[in-house]
């Protein structure tokens, strides 16, 4: 897609950085910039990539000149610079939410040894914590979220055993805020998801096992075999898909499969 001069990937990237590093959701864009220069420029939306801080434009939404084809709102790197705000082509090229860098984003996955807890992560999760237990909920097909907003059991769960794990243990080029949901996923053990309010398509996949056709109570998931839940790479070197499954006795079902990549 070209716009302006500036030829730019669509990729379904949904945060945005700030000249003083606060990462944001792109919904909130007016409401952080102010639409204040350098972010806001002949009506045209811009900040930085939240992973290699090189500059991005965010396309389509209300009151924005720059209109995406597919009706989508999102954000993407821009192939220019951006007076005002940072443009680095080497670090662009090697960020994860660069299109055009075939299967680099597959390295968010991969799990280094020794390294620090990474701050801006650890700040990221605490401030949008509701917001990512949804979005942990839709992947697993459980609830992520109790009906007063707060994050549920399965969902605490697997933040305590992500971070136990060392999931905040990544590298700088590994915070990639639209990823946090399926990282959380894969790297947390196994969990107990009794008492979890599984989604009509789940439910339906647990009741058809033999071995767990009468695990429903009204809308919960109380099976009287210890069951556990884990999430999967297919592939270790290069994921394409995570698996969620139950392991209970000596058997496991696999319940669903979600895209490794963010779509």
């Amino acid at each position: 897609m070209k716009l302006d001069g500036l030829f730019i990937e669509e990729i379904v990237m949904k945060y945005f950085k700030l000249i003083d590093g606060g990462t944001y959701h792109i919904d909130e864009f007016e409401e952080k910039t102010n639409k204040n220069i350098p972010y806001y420029q002949n009506s045209k939306r811009y900040a930085l990539c939240p992973t290699c801080g090189s500059s991005i434009q965010l396309i389509g939404g209300e009151n924005n000149n720059t209109q995406s084809r597919t009706g989508k709102y999102y954000a993407a790197h821009t192939r220019n610079p951006i007076e005002g705000l940072f443009y680095d082509i080497e670090r662009r090229n090697k960020c994860p939410n660069y299109e055009g860098n075939q299967n680099n984003w597959q390295g968010i996955y991969q799990r280094g040894e020794g390294l620090p807890e990474n701050e801006e992560l650890s700040i990221f999760i605490n401030e949008n914590q509701s917001d990512i237990a949804k979005k942990v909920g839709d992947l697993i097909g459980f609830n992520g979220l109790k009906s007063d907003g707060t994050p549920t059991a399965i969902f605490d769960k697997m933040l305590e055993s992500f971070i136990r794990n060392g999931g905040l243990c990544i590298l700088p080029e590994q915070f990639v805020p639209d990823y946090i949901p399926r990282m959380i996923i894969e790297r947390a053990e196994p969990v107990s998801c009794w008492g979890a309010t599984p989604y009509e398509e789940i439910r339906n996949r647990i009741q058809q096992n033999p071995n767990l056709q009468e695990s429903i109570e009204g809308v919960q998931f109380k099976p009287n075999i210890r069951t556990e839940l884990v999430c999967v790479l297919n592939n270790v070197e290069n994921p394409t898909q995570i698996i969620i499954r139950l392991l209970f006795g000596q058997d496991e079902l696999d319940l669903k499969t979600v895209n490794a990549r963010v779509q």
